[in-house]
């Protein structure tokens, strides 16, 4: 599983930085068309439109696998502080066979949406013509599948680790870190 996991984790890392670097594009590009706008009266055309649609797109869904790998999202230990480590790790597993249904569905239907609509090559008017948007779209269904693949790493490790008695283990050791955490 280490060499499944550092490509896993390239590949996180690329969409992390691919993430980072549309913030920063997406500030230089809109800085450009605010000064362009207000001291020489000629705005970037289509600035609204590719920062909407390509931007924003990446900014928002490639960290979501980075997210998941860090298990950053939500937990509330109030209700799972008192369990012992191997119930708890099999808790852990249910729950993310749930947040994988869930996932499974956006990311099919993110699919679903990216192929309709580069089928029609789809485009916003903007100023001087139309912008195509579509590739846009292929970054939130990236982005799922990304963290996708990471939930259902996670789950397997968790229900190893509760079912064999692993996470009681790693308990009795003085270390509570999962296996599927292990090297992060």
């Amino acid at each position: 599983m280490t060499i499944l996991k550092r490509i896993l984790d390239g590949a996180v890392n690329v969409a992390a930085w691919i993430g980072g670097l549309a913030a920063v594009l997406m500030m230089l590009h809109v800085t450009v068309d605010v000064i362009g706008r207000t001291f020489f009266n000629a705005p970037l055309v289509g600035t609204l439109e590719i920062a909407a649609n390509y931007y924003m797109a990446a900014l928002s869904f490639f960290p979501l696998a980075m997210l998941a790998r860090e298990k950053g999202h939500i937990i509330v230990e109030l209700f799972t502080g008192w369990m012992k480590p191997n119930p708890r790790a099999i808790l852990d597993g249910v729950v993310a066979m749930v947040t994988t249904a869930y996932i499974a569905i956006f990311s099919w239907k993110a699919f679903e949406v990216a192929v309709a609509k580069t089928a029609i090559r789809d485009a916003r008017e903007a100023g001087f013509g139309f912008v195509e948007v579509w590739p846009g779209r292929w970054f939130v269904f990236a982005g799922f599948g990304l963290m996708l693949i990471y939930v259902v790493y996670h789950m397997v490790g968790d229900l190893r680790d509760g079912f064999t008695g692993r996470a009681q283990k790693r308990a009795d050791e003085g270390t509570h870190i999962p296996s599927s955490e292990e090297n992060l």
